[in-house]
């Protein structure tokens, strides 16, 4: 097995996204996967995650975001990839 890659990724999730549970299915799945960073509803109805952490990690929970919990219904999703810049000491929701 290689060995990981330490990325930073912003992902933006849009469509029935708030008012779901969908910030808390994120900090869970974050946390099975030892991630850091946060997740937050943005003011124009979407849900952000910033994380960091092992790459093929982020992406299972990119992958994770794209069906969302049960009453979600995402219709658009982005992902943007930058370096780790290790600011984050644990994964957390914000507002």
């Amino acid at each position: 097995m290689g060995k990981s890659e330490e990325k930073r990724a912003r992902i933006v999730v849009r469509g029935t996204v708030q008012g779901v549970g969908f910030r808390y299915y994120i900090l869970q799945k974050a946390q099975e996967m030892r991630l850091k960073g946060y997740t937050q509803n943005l003011p124009n109805g979407e849900v952000e995650a910033v994380v960091e952490g092992d790459k093929l990690f982020i992406e299972d929970l990119y992958r994770a975001m794209q069906r969302g919990p049960t009453k979600a219904k995402v219709k658009d999703h982005v992902i943007e990839w930058s370096d780790a810049k290790n600011q984050f000491k644990t994964f957390m929701i914000k507002r």
